[in-house]
């Protein structure tokens, strides 16, 4: 063979072999999953380019006056003219969407991206055809997702092409397609239906050798009364045809109607390179939100993309992702950039003069000139590039890092001595990095709008972040909206153990408020107040003195003892006292679980000998108890744990006492003593087995709803259930024995059937009844199923596994068998608790077999203590409780009386 055949052949084989690595990244169906032409399963993770070829109201800002990209090029073309008003978008469309945005998406972990486009960009609208009936094409259009889909090829990106606003509009909701109702929509006009035909057929000719092209999504979140679906069906069936003309191949993704998630007429399919597409938005995340979707893949063998889901919290976010990802459904996010955003990857920056344009135009401002609107709308225009935006890299660790990862990460680095800002806590999941009450938004699911990060900055999770009017060690934000038990945890690195004192800047328009700080799981402080000052935006320093820190510890937790505060940052400046100067002290003391009592000192501890045990008495409700071990964390000798030969509870009252004197911090001072200091408890409330448990009182559940019940004492019921649906519940079975459980249920028609499971601590699952009950004729008509179970004494998760529906439930109660003695509740009579439910205030009567001392309390859902009162000796209670001041929800009652009796019950707080 001669040199030139040679050549020849190695440079057919190279052709050869990149023909081959070329082709297998044409996506496809295979059953339920989308693959690659090797046959590898892709999980798209995208991200919606919203806001770029179609501008969307609550974007800019402008909803309240121009909710259309229609009505906002009327309104910013009054101000600055038609010329002016086309350089303004050309201007948009280069700068929303550059190389540079599919560079950063690609680096976050991103690998495809959605492009909602408006139609009318790659065609006239029909009323502007120069003939009618003929399409005529822009070239616009195709330049930009041309110049798209070789930003995403360079990054091996994924580009599934969106028809976001279709000829004439295909919804009622005017800003998500730009619809004008003064014109035919997509649905009142054939010639609008035509050319969104003709306009996918024109794309897929273009892109149908295009490996990067995932797909064509033929329609975003069609919103039209379209009975039975027929005309959405006949619409996607044409627009498949056409495209199948000349693109054999590329996946077709379909949406529901009612945006996207109603598939009524939509199966089965129809092409064998079909995905149904839903979407997502401010619902719970469980499996059950999307089983009208996962119950079309299993029926008809089909894969699931969610094409738009986001605009919530980070929780939202980290849950929703584990959630699709889980059910095997690839994602794209919406949308990667808006003005002033916390929920987006990029944030665009509004600036003053573009604030005074949207006062103008909400009838709040004076007239700006030409000039001053021309200069402040082409700033936007460069606002929009990545470099110029606020990149917010907590959402993007929500959607990555925490989905599979609960440990932390510095939001940003905080170094003692110096200022740590409160607004920089870490990054990760709530409950490691923070703990807020509102977390996300689940209106969907629950009727009610929840506002997570009331003060809409800097960060998008539950913590309350506002611009600040301080000048003092700010960062220009704080953490405001407090409530008690938040806290933040950040992320240090200490320069040199010593003394500090630490500078706290905080602002009260109440009556202030308490905190402490924590350093690697031990309190550091103890609780200091922080005073009014007579706003929440006049800012003053509290001084915490003489706080010893070691740069061993890494991490400081900052807590909530009592709100009634904003703060805005911690400065930790270096005392000129010395460690042997400050008394070692006890600072508090918690409970870790139902075994062990933690105790945190002011300095690191020498491991102490066995023999010190017995300078130590914990005490539970007044009575001491055994202390069986007792040891130092060598990883932050702060902390001294005991372990108690004891079961604690949520309900004890816990102290601690120290008298001897041969516990030496490692500096060489002794422990001071301490007397009958309190211990907190922090145990979770727990049932306390026997008594009544509320079917609404679970710590978990799975596919359940909630609703009003008309059954006696009011309150809720659970309802909606399906086989395979269950909730958990936290007990404590005080003692063996044999018991009475009744079940109240309700159910129109047919039998229901459950498992009643007890768990425990070990994960052992024993099934203790599996009863049936009955039809009652109504969803609302109650009726007492009576059973016997068998139950050993200790600590389970009780489960209620659904095995049959259809079944409503209000309550379980648990009583000792009538043969047995209940010592708990025998010296109790005539129990009476009412009005209950109540708007505030709950009378409590009750009669006793003997003079005895009784203990009340009140306990909210998270076991916590609100409220406690002691009686001396009575024959009878008659007391009022009151709950006007606090938040309408459930509640416990718990009574107990000197010979160990108590007795529970659920307290209801309505509204009034």
């Amino acid at each position: 063979m001669n040199t030139n055949k040679i050549i020849l052949v190695l440079v057919g084989f190279i052709l050869l072999l990149t023909l081959q690595t070329n082709a297998q990244h044409f996506l496809s169906t295979k059953g339920k999953a989308i693959v690659n032409e090797n046959q590898d399963t892709i999980l798209l993770r995208g991200m919606g380019l919203g806001g770029w070829m179609l501008q969307e109201g609550y974007m800019l800002q402008t909803a309240g006056f121009a909710n259309t990209q229609t009505k906002i090029r009327a309104k910013i073309q009054e101000l600055i003219g038609e010329v002016d008003t086309e350089l303004f978008y050309d201007a948009w469309l280069a700068n929303h969407c550059r190389k540079s945005d599919i560079d950063s998406l690609k680096s976050w972990g991103f690998n495809s991206v959605r492009l909602p486009m408006h139609y009318n960009l790659f065609t006239l609208p029909i009323e502007d055809e120069p003939v009618v009936g003929e399409q005529t094409w822009l070239e616009k259009g195709f330049v930009l997702t041309d110049s798209l889909i070789s930003w995403c090829r360079q990054n091996e990106m994924y580009v599934v092409l969106d028809m976001h606003a279709a000829p004439g509009g295909q919804g009622y909701d005017e800003g998500i397609s730009d619809y004008d109702p003064n014109k035919p929509s997509l649905w009142e006009s054939p010639a609008n239906r035509t050319k969104m035909v003709a306009l996918w057929r024109r794309l897929a000719e273009r892109y149908a050798d295009e490996q990067w092209v995932a797909g064509y999504d033929l329609l975003n979140e069609p919103n039209w009364d379209l009975p039975g679906g027929v005309a959405l069906r006949n619409l996607y069936i044409d627009a498949t045809n056409a495209i199948r003309e000349v693109d054999p191949n590329h996946i077709i993704f379909i949406e529901g109607n009612w945006f996207a998630n109603d598939f009524t007429g939509l199966t089965p399919p129809w092409d064998d390179q079909l995905v149904y597409s839903p979407h997502k938005y401010w619902s719970i995340n469980d499996k059950a939100s999307m089983q009208f979707a996962t119950d079309i893949r299993d029926t008809y063998n089909v894969p699931l993309y969610l094409g738009e889901t986001g605009e919530n919290s980070n929780v939202w976010f980290r849950d929703a992702v584990r959630l699709y990802e889980d059910l095997d459904m690839g994602w794209a996010w919406w949308p990667m950039k808006k003005i002033e955003s916390i929920s987006g990857p990029l944030s665009i920056i509004k600036t003053p003069e573009y604030q005074s344009l949207l006062d103008y135009w909400n009838g709040n401002g004076s007239d700006p000139s030409a000039e001053f609107a021309k200069a402040t709308l082409m700033q936007l225009t460069e606002d929009l590039k990545t470099e110029n935006c606020v990149y917010q890299k907590d959402v993007i660790d929500a959607l990555f890092r925490q989905v599979y990862s609960d440990e932390t990460i510095p939001y940003n680095l905080q170094n003692i001595p110096g200022i740590l800002y409160a607004t920089d806590y870490d990054m990760g999941v709530i409950g490691a990095a923070y703990f807020d009450e509102d977390a996300a938004n689940y209106q969907v699911s629950t009727g009610e709008f929840t506002t997570w990060n009331q003060g809409w900055a800097y960060r998008n999770d539950g913590v309350d972040i506002e611009f600040c009017q301080d000048d003092t060690n700010t960062n220009g934000f704080n953490v405001g909206f407090l409530n008690t038990d938040e806290w933040m945890q950040y992320t240090v690195e200490v320069a040199e153990s010593g003394v500090y004192d630490i500078h706290v800047r905080a602002a009260s328009g109440g009556s202030g408020g308490r905190l402490h700080l924590e350093a690697n799981s031990a309190d550091i402080t103890g609780t200091s107040f922080v005073p009014p000052t007579g706003g929440w935006q006049n800012w003053e320093t509290t001084i915490i003195p003489n706080v010893i820190i070691n740069e061993n510890e890494t991490q400081i937790k900052f807590y909530v003892d009592q709100a009634g505060f904003n703060v805005s940052s911690f400065e930790f400046v270096p005392s000129e006292t010395t460690s042997e100067e400050i008394t070692t002290v006890f600072v508090d003391a918690v409970t870790v679980d139902e075994y062990t009592v933690q105790m945190n000192a002011n300095k690191y501890m020498d491991i102490p000998t066995v023999t010190t045990i017995n300078d130590f008495e914990i005490t539970v409700d007044g009575t001491a108890i055994p202390i069986t071990a007792m040891m130092v964390d060598t990883d932050n000798p702060r902390i001294i744990r005991f372990g108690v030969d004891a079961i604690l509870n949520y309900a004890n009252e816990i102290q601690i006492s120290y008298v001897g004197n041969q516990i030496l911090a490692d500096d060489g001072t002794n422990l001071n003593t301490f007397t009958l200091e309190d211990v907190q408890n922090t145990l979770p409330f727990v049932h306390q087995i026997p008594t009544k448990i509320e079917a609404e009182s679970f710590t978990f559940q799975t596919g359940i709803d909630l609703e009003p019940t008309t059954d006696t004492g009011g309150g809720q019921n659970i309802g909606y259930l399906d086989a395979g649906d269950y909730l958990d519940y936290e007990v404590n079975v005080t003692m063996a024995g044999i018991y009475e459980v009744s079940y109240r249920t309700a159910a129109q028609w047919g039998t229901g059937r459950i498992e009643l499971q007890f768990i425990d601590q070990n994960g052992a699952i024993n099934t203790v009844n599996t009863p049936s009950f009955p039809s009652t004729g109504n969803w609302q008509s109650w009726t007492t199923t009576t059973q016997q179970v068998d139950l050993e004494a200790g600590r389970y998760t009780m489960r209620i596994v659904v095995i049959q529906a259809p079944i409503n439930m209000n309550w379980i109660e648990f009583s000792l068998s009538t043969s047995i003695n209940n010592p708990l509740e025998s010296a109790f009579t005539n129990i009476n608790i009412f009005p209950n439910p109540s708007g505030g205030i709950f009378n409590i009567q009750a009669q006793l077999q003997q003079p005895q001392a009784v203990h009340l309390e009140i306990v909210n859902l998270n076991g916590q203590i609100i409220q406690m009162k002691n009686l001396d000796r009575v024959t009878s209670i008659q007391e009022s409780i009151a709950l006007e001041n606090a938040p309408n929800g459930f509640y416990f009652l718990v009574i107990r009386l000197e010979d160990g009796s108590r007795f529970s019950r659920k307290l209801v707080k309505v509204g009034e």
